[in-house]
């Protein structure tokens, strides 16, 4: 992932903090604020998610949206 698409991300999702590990090939977001509820986990949400690509990562955080938004 370069600059651009991880600073695109950034700002799309700002409530995660979204890198590549140096010494690893995948793209990690962890959520930033609050730890999340039994509720929050049953319905599908994650505190961290590791994705191959930006591509991935960014359809994987838009899922989290759309679940954040219908709970």
């Amino acid at each position: 992932m370069n600059d651009q698409e991880r600073e695109r991300l950034q700002d799309q999702y700002p409530s995660w903090h979204i890198r590549r590990p140096p010494t690893m090939e995948c793209l990690i977001a962890t959520r930033l604020g609050r730890p999340l509820t039994q509720r929050e986990i049953y319905y599908g949400l994650c505190a961290t998610i590791v994705e191959d690509d930006y591509v991935l990562l960014g359809d994987a955080l838009a899922n989290q949206r759309k679940i954040e938004e219908s709970l």
